[in-house]
């Protein structure tokens, strides 16, 4: 039988965390597997900490919450948890609001655990995904322009690299976290970059999802910022980084 972390980075979360957390807790407490669950914040500026260590002081053996002081950015935190403050076999990233539902990443776990993938991600995109609430249409357009621009790049083939569900096992983990650069949007697409150059098995699984809030992503600033990662990627790759 093997061990699961699921992460979950925060930041400003004070309406979700608890949600959540109940959430998570009451589906992962049912299972076979032994878990953890780790809250890595990337420096939030409300109750979210006090939130999550209320629940710490509850359940210390199942959950941990590692606060940082500043924000550093979404792939910074996810870096840090794999490397440094989970143990888990098998470990997953997922949204602090739930927009995957967690019987979801049953899916993802199966595919490692007995299926021989070393990385499963949940895609929003495949023809069996269902999409209960979906994101307003401008979220969806700029989604759809960014995975052809990745394709275009030749960074992926895969149909959504960035659903916020994402597991590996330990060796994947070993292999890509320690080269891991970005810090922010496009890590997602960094990782499985990597991933692919190395030779890793990746499945990507069709999932429900449901868009739970407002992102806090601006369509147009950040966009620019993620097209640039883009470039970054392909010059890592260049000047040997991913090596």
């Amino acid at each position: 039988m093997f061990s699961f972390s699921l992460i979950i980075p925060t930041y400003n979360e004070e309406q979700e965390i608890e949600i959540t957390l109940r959430y998570v807790l009451d589906y992962l407490q049912k299972q076979s597997y032994t878990f953890e669950i780790v809250i890595v914040d990337d420096g939030s500026k409300d109750n979210t900490v006090r939130l999550a260590q209320k629940w710490e002081k509850q359940y210390p053996e199942l959950i941990k919450v590692i606060a940082f002081p500043e924000n550093q950015g979404k792939g910074s935190v996810v870096k840090g948890a794999m490397l440094n403050y989970t143990k888990g076999d098998i470990r997953c990233f997922y949204d602090a609001d739930a927009s995957t539902p967690i019987e979801e990443v049953e899916k993802l776990i199966h595919e490692i655990a007995n299926n021989g993938y070393d990385i499963a991600i949940a895609s929003r995109a495949l023809p069996e995904s269902i999409i209960e609430i979906p994101q307003p249409f401008y979220r969806q357009t700029m989604g759809k322009i960014y995975n052809l621009i990745l394709h275009f790049f030749c960074l992926t083939h895969f149909k959504d690299t960035q659903c916020g569900c994402k597991c590996f096992n330990e060796k994947s983990i070993n292999i890509i976290f320690p080269r891991q650069t970005l810090k922010r949007f496009s890590f997602d697409a960094e990782i499985l970059f990597i991933a692919e150059k190395h030779g890793l098995r990746i499945k990507e699984v069709p999932t429900h999802w449901r868009n739970r809030k407002e992102s806090r992503v601006h369509p147009i600033k950040d966009s620019s910022k993620m097209f640039c990662d883009l470039f970054k990627i392909r010059w890592n790759a260049l000047t040997g980084k991913y090596e």
